[in-house]
């Protein structure tokens, strides 16, 4: 017996094909489970010092970085002040360690900073060999490196070589002596030629960590030793009270009132502007002002003067370090190994003037022939002068501050060098639990 049914039509055939087909792919994708998500973006954050050509050299490198490696970086700018950067530093490392991944340090901030931050010495020591010895020393804390060292600085003396050759000076001044001769000869000339706002000499007096690098220069160069040297401090000596006086004697003549506000970047932009003929300052200034109108073409650099003692230029830099709370450590170790590099170290000595760490870059005949600055560091190397971060220990930035507000106090002339010595004797004893303070207290 023959079907009655109606043969099924061939567009609905092919409806009932496709949803077959549909139902199996539905079962194979329920077995293979959800879909994988797209790759979380690779980012790190980091706090650095943006200011000047540091900022302008920065921002070049990391995109170079983020287009060679995909990790984004974001970067929170760390103040001009390095005792007001430092506080910055603790203040994010205490309340959210994890919020930072790179951190832009002080040379003198390793002790204060070590609990925060992680031990590099597996990932930086294929550079050691080249590194300047006394940088990886200082970064080293209870056995463990806690920054990879990034850039080395000296003080140094920037001057107009033409306002010398129009006045009559030969050479750079030599000592202290000769820069209050020469500053103060070019500033009456400039002044009679109509130059009412020029002065001699320019530097960093505002109450900071920069003042601290001037005064240790001041002092040591005068005869008077570190102000704190192994378990004594050193401060109310002669020839100490002798050098304090005499740089209060300079503001308001050859230095500007206000100098005692001034940071770097406050001097830098005075003396760059063409109104001083000398600046104390370090080596990031001298590709700035190589392209400035005022003084392009017309400085040079030599160490900062002397007294009875040679040693005139405190050395400073940084380091970066991580943070043992990162949650982004591989990224983290990605750009600081990017950072510290020959390859960048070149760049930033070339574009920013920034002073390399490792000796093999000094030797490229492409950053000898940057500018005098390079020629110049050999010489201002062997007069370097350590600030006493050793001795003291974490408690260095209060000790810093200390010396700094004393000293301060001598400048804008509240008090005189006798006393202002004496009280920061005194501030020094407490913070460190030693010196002549207590010796006399306990006979």
């Amino acid at each position: 017996m023959l079907s009655s049914r109606a043969p099924v039509p061939e567009k609905r055939l092919r409806r009932v094909r496709s949803f077959a087909i549909l139902l199996q792919f539905v079962a194979i994708a329920a077995c293979l489970g959800p879909p994988p998500k797209a790759a979380e973006p690779r980012s790190i954050t980091v706090l650095m010092w943006f200011g000047g050509a540091a900022g302008q050299v920065n921002r070049r490198l990391i995109t170079a970085f983020t287009k060679r490696t995909g990790i984004s970086v974001h970067v929170i700018p760390a103040s001009e002040s390095a005792s007001q950067r430092l506080q910055q530093v603790l203040s994010i490392l205490r309340r959210a360690p994890s919020a930072l991944d790179v951190v832009e340090i002080d040379t003198t901030w390793p002790p204060i900073l070590a609990e925060f931050l992680s031990d590099l010495a597996n990932e930086i020591r294929d550079q050691f060999a080249d590194e300047l010895p006394q940088l990886v020393e200082n970064a080293t804390v209870e056995n463990r490196i806690i920054g990879a060292p990034f850039l080395v600085e000296y003080g140094m003396l920037y001057y107009r070589t033409d306002l010398l050759r129009k006045y009559g000076f030969a050479r750079p001044p030599g000592s202290w002596s000769d820069l209050e001769l020469q500053a103060s000869r070019i500033q009456r000339g400039e002044r009679a030629a109509g130059r009412k706002d020029f002065w001699g000499y320019v530097w960093q007096g505002a109450e900071y960590e920069g003042l601290t690098c001037n005064a240790l220069e001041w002092q040591l160069s005068q005869g008077g030793g570190n102000f704190l040297e192994k378990q004594s401090i050193n401060v109310t000596n002669p020839a100490a009270l002798r050098a304090f006086s005499r740089a209060a004697r300079w503001v308001g003549t050859i230095s500007p009132p206000g100098v005692t506000a001034y940071l770097e970047e406050d001097s830098r932009n005075l003396w760059q502007s063409g109104n001083a003929a000398f600046l104390r300052s370090w080596a990031y200034v001298f590709p700035l002002a190589k392209d400035s109108p005022a003084a392009g073409g017309r400085f040079s650099v030599t160490p900062m003067p002397s007294g009875v003692n040679p040693h005139s230029s405190v050395i400073g830099g940084g380091y970066l370090g991580i943070s043992r709370a990162t949650r982004n450590r591989g990224d983290a170790i990605e750009f600081l190994k990017y950072m510290v590099s020959p390859e960048v170290q070149k760049q930033r000595a070339i574009q920013g003037g920034f002073l390399p760490t490792l000796r093999s870059v000094y030797r490229d005949p492409v950053v000898l022939n940057t500018g005098a600055v390079f020629a110049t560091i050999p010489t201002i190397a062997d007069r370097a002068i350590r600030r006493p971060v050793a001795t003291a220990g974490a408690k260095y930035d209060r000790v810093s501050q200390a010396y700094a507000h004393g000293i301060h106090e001598i400048l804008i002339g509240k008090t005189t060098s006798a006393k202002a010595t004496g009280r920061i004797e005194t501030a020094l004893s407490q913070v460190l639990g030693f010196g002549t303070v207590v010796q006399r207290v306990r006979r």
